[in-house]
């Protein structure tokens, strides 16, 4: 064999054999990475790197596709949520133009964003089991479509609660794009290139969390509010027609045998499925459980000590984008602070935590697998998916000091460059706590990704929603300067309660057995 060729390139044998460590069973998550000993018969993709899972001997199994095919799944996945995370984010900034309008308070406007948030977590309660049992296509596709349909009726509202009642059926059809990517890029990447994956997820996440309202603040200057919403009607519309025809299923049924060989070309062959064949609507999938019990099980892991761990790191740092965004207005747009922005600039202020959550998307993303794996090489080849949380301390800190200079910065009178900074700062944080809370809370539960998954967007929206009720009369009673010092030192105290979790989750995993 050629020694220079790439790993992706040999022909691989896997014999999978007993392993001397009973720590494979008892502990969920835990598994052997590195295989320095040679304990697999096998050649592994490169350093002795065992490929999780086990790839079939198809070439339709979606770990074993071409890059391209690979990668344009991928980035059909990434523009949907780019545009749902655009749609969903945009609800603050069109509050100083539809309080005249409709005659609306902050506060009215504020439920209908707080209660769309928490449809977002809710709805995937439902989603999750759908797409576990009749594939990741037609979810995808059915929420794209029900999402246009949410932003022609905002668009088209002619009082205030048609308009929050659109930002209710938003949340319902929205749902998938916070959890199902994550599920999508198990689907298709090995453990030790799922940060990688996540990362490009939390990028289109990101982008369109922070470029939607930059777009809509030029909008509303020149065509008025209703025109953002009929624009992100019109781009998911034609989303869902790529959903359509170019998204392959990625949901695969692939045979597990604790014994045997499995012999494999890599790359693999040319599929001989037919065009039509890999775009089928709906593909049922075999499960041992109910759709009845499918939909309950998340709601029996919002119990589990990870889930809720993994949840409140990922909720309470988009509490915080939740807040920035709701209170961009007041902060820029308030007399009382000096800054007097146009809506055009207020809405360019995203550029800031934008450029921040782009910086930091390694470190929570692709760097966390080239950690574990080093981790892994000085544990005797074993991985442990507590690996994935070490990032958080480097988010904690630095969204910390964002939320310190945002509040306090407006609320001292600093020239606008301090709170925009700030904004950098907060935006930086959130990307770390999306790829740890889902990368982890998966690599914990290999067997029950699709609920724990759901159970922590669940857990993020409920803490997301409550934030953005509370904010508003927080802020009032507090100032602006003391409840974003507060928010801050909150924030600290959830991030770095990832030691406790490093130094427990290992034990919580083996109890969530029983």
């Amino acid at each position: 064999m050629d020694k220079k060729s790439s790993p992706l390139q040999r022909s691989t044998t896997v014999t999978q054999v007993s392993l001397p460590d009973a720590r494979f069973e008892e502990y969920p998550g835990t598994r052997l990475l590195v295989d320095k000993q040679h304990l697999l018969n096998s050649e592994h993709e490169g350093n002795d790197l065992v490929l999780i899972p086990q790839p079939s001997d198809s070439p339709d199994d979606p770990l074993r596709w071409s890059s391209l095919r690979k990668y344009l799944s991928l980035g059909i996945v990434c523009l949907y949520s780019f545009m749902c995370a655009a749609l969903t984010l945009t609800g603050g900034l069109l509050y100083g133009a539809l309080i005249p309008e409709f005659g609306a308070s902050v506060a009215y406007l504020n439920v209908g964003t707080a209660v769309g948030l928490l449809l977002i977590g809710i709805s995937n309660l439902i989603w999750s089991p759908l797409a576990m049992k009749f594939g990741r296509r037609p979810v995808y596709l059915l929420s794209a479509i029900l999402t246009v349909a949410s932003q022609i009726t905002g668009a088209y509202a002619t009082s205030k609660s048609v308009y929050n009642g659109s930002r209710y059926l938003m949340g319902i059809a929205a749902g998938p794009f916070e959890q199902l990517p994550a599920i999508t890029v198990d689907d298709q990447f090995f453990v030790h290139h799922r940060g990688f994956g996540l990362s490009w997820y939390i990028l289109g996440v990101t982008t369109g969390s922070y470029l939607g309202p930059i777009a809509a603040g030029f909008v509303i200057q020149s065509m008025g509010w209703r025109w953002v919403l009929g624009f992100y009607a019109i781009f998911m519309g034609m989303i869902a027609i790529i959903i359509f025809f170019g998204l392959e299923e990625t949901a695969f049924n692939r045979q597990v045998h604790s014994t045997g060989n499995m012999t494999s070309e890599l790359p693999p062959p040319t599929s001989k499925k037919s065009y039509w064949a890999k775009v089928r609507l709906i593909t049922i999938l075999p499960t041992e459980k109910s759709l009845l019990m499918a939909i309950l099980e998340p709601a029996r892991l919002l119990l589990h000590p990870i889930v809720i761990w993994s949840g409140c790191v990922y909720g309470f740092a988009i509490a915080w984008l939740v807040v920035m965004s709701t209170s961009a207005n007041t902060v820029f747009q308030n007399p009382a602070f000096g800054y007097n922005f146009s809506f055009t600039a207020v809405g360019l202020t995203n550029i800031s935590p934008l450029i921040g959550g782009v910086l930091i998307l390694y470190t929570g993303g692709a760097g966390t697998d080239r950690f574990m794996v080093w981790r892994a090489k000085r544990n005797n080849g074993i991985m442990e998916p507590e690996s994935r949380i070490y990032s958080v301390f480097i988010g904690g800190p630095i969204m910390a000091a964002g939320l310190f200079l945002y509040g306090p910065g407006a609320a001292a009178g600093l020239h606008w460059i301090a709170p925009v900074f700030g904004m950098g700062l907060i935006g930086a944080g959130i990307p770390i706590a999306g790829e740890v809370a889902l990368g982890y809370v998966t690599e914990a539960y290999p067997t029950r990704t699709g609920p724990a998954s759901a159970a922590v967007i669940t857990i993020r929206n409920i803490i997301g929603c409550a934030m953005v009720f509370a904010s508003e009369p927080w802020i009032v009673h507090s100032g602006l300067r003391d409840a974003f010092l507060t928010m801050g030192f909150l924030c600290l105290a959830v991030f770095l309660s990832g030691i406790l979790m490093i130094w427990q989750g290992k034990g919580c995993r083996k109890r969530s057995l029983k």
